[in-house]
Order: C-alpha cells, then structure tokens, then sequence
C-alpha cells in the first residue's frame, strides 16, 4: 500500500515540474456523516450488539472535519487538475451509544465518591491523490468532479471508565481501606487504503461548495485492556493492574462529507530556464 502511494506521489511531482505549473492552495472544513456498519447501533434481546459478521458497528456520530488541497491544471487540458489532498476527521459516538453507556454505568456507579467515564473518539487523517475536472456551467460557476486515492491514518482515542468504591473509617478518624478502580482500552492503530469520491460547485475559481464520500479501508479493530485496581489499607498503597489484549472485527469508516473551501491566490513555479 505504501508502494502505491508514493508511487502516485512521485507521480504528482513529476507532473508538477513539467513547464510551468500555476498550483492553487485550497482550505476546506464541514459535517461528517458516517455511513453503514460505522454508524449503525443495535440492541438485541441479549444487550447491545457490536458486530454482525465481520462488520463491527462502531455507533460513530456526526463530526466534523478540515483539510489543505494543493492543485495544478494539466498543460493539456486547463480543466483537468492533479489533486493532493491531507484531512483531519473527528467524530464521536452517537447519541444512541451515549445513553446506553450513561444508563448502564450511572446506575451502576453514580453513588461513588468519584466517576468519571469518556468514550472514545474515532480520528481519520486520510491523505489522498487523484484528479478533479472542472465543467463551466455559466459565467463564474463550474461544477466539478473527482476521484483520489491514499492512505488512511485511522486512530481512536481511549475509552476509560474510572471510580472509587468502598471506603471505610475507622473510629479514630483514619482512613481504613478506599478502592480506585480504572477500565481503560487503549485502541490499536491502522493505516489502510482509502478512496474519496466528490462532487460540487466552484464559484469565481475560488469558493467551493460539494460533498464526497468516503471509503477509508477496513481493518481489524484492536484494543489493550488494562483493569487496575488501587486501594489503600492505612495509607499504604496497593495496585494491582491486568492487561488484555483483544482482536475484534473489521472496522470500515464509510461516510459523506458536506464541505466548504477556499481557494487562496495561485501562484507558479519556476523552470530551469527562469533562474
């Protein structure tokens, strides 16, 4: 995978330095939706469901995200663009998961000197290279379409899920025993093959206004659980901590972007012959 995508960068430099290339800059933001199994959420008869066959249903919710282009126009033909493309992609669980998770732990820990649970975040940095062409549909408007492919960073933040139970005092005023329990799943990383698919409208050469979907590669989800347990018997500490390590099923982000970019003002670059 890696192979491939150098290979379609050294491509983009190639391209770039044959005469003289006018490149466009391009910032972009908006709303991430996900789609399929990495949105969907389910409860059965038996408790929450997370996979059906090898599709583990991740529960992701609307997020947000932003991004850099960097663009040239083909010699060939001025409408056709080689397209280089980083993102940054954030979303959290949805509400349903939320409300599950609130239900089953507040009821179970909410009376606890201390709480504290986060769900994890799923981050997407896809780092993409394709083509965009441009059709003028009146005076200042084109419609555009493209198609790009790269890698994917995807990486998940922790889930954690911390209280403290059980606390006595003894008569004299000291402190007998207190536990601190901590659940924390240290999510795996994976880089996988990604592709984006788009299409919108640019306005004046400079304000775009589109959306794209999103298929950035399936890969196990894996994840370390450590469950430490600390409690203290007249001020001395004792900590005992387990580790598990855990393969799960496939995890594949699918979403759509709906998106608003900025051109910033071309400039070129140079050939042997002007230094």
């Amino acid at each position: 995978m890696r192979f491939r995508f150098y290979s379609l960068l050294i491509l983009f430099l190639l391209l770039a330095s044959q005469g003289r290339a006018q490149f466009y800059v391009g910032l972009h933001g908006g709303w991430t939706l996900p789609q399929g199994f990495y949105a969907e959420s389910r409860m059965s008869d038996n408790g929450w469901m997370f996979s059906e066959g090898h599709q583990h249903l991740a529960g992701a919710g609307k997020g947000w995200a932003a991004g850099v282009d960097l663009s040239f126009a083909l010699p060939v033909h001025p409408s056709l663009e080689v397209v280089a493309s980083a993102e940054f992609m954030q979303s959290g669980v949805n509400r349903d998961v939320e409300d599950y998770y609130e239900y089953i732990y507040q009821a179970r820990y909410s009376q606890c000197s201390k709480y504290l649970m986060e769900l994890p975040k799923f981050r997407n940095i896809p780092i993409l290279l394709g083509l965009r062409y441009a059709y003028p549909v009146t005076k200042g408007i084109d419609l555009y379409g493209e198609a790009l492919a790269g890698i994917n960073l995807r990486r998940i933040t922790p889930w954690t899920l911390a209280y403290a139970t059980d606390s006595w005092t003894q008569t004299d005023g000291q402190q007998f025993a207190e536990f601190n329990n901590e659940d924390i799943r240290v999510y795996g990383q994976a880089n996988t093959l990604a592709f984006r698919l788009g299409a919108g409208f640019l306005f004046r050469k400079k304000v775009t206004l589109g959306a794209a979907f999103y298929m950035l590669g399936a890969s196990p989800l894996t994840w370390d659980r450590n469950t430490t347990v600390r409690y203290s018997v007249y001020g001395q500490m004792v900590e005992n901590t387990t580790t598990q390590h855990v393969v799960y099923t496939n995890l594949n982000p699918t979403l759509v972007m709906v998106q608003v970019g900025f051109r910033l003002c071309p400039f070129k670059t140079r050939t042997v012959q002007d230094w």
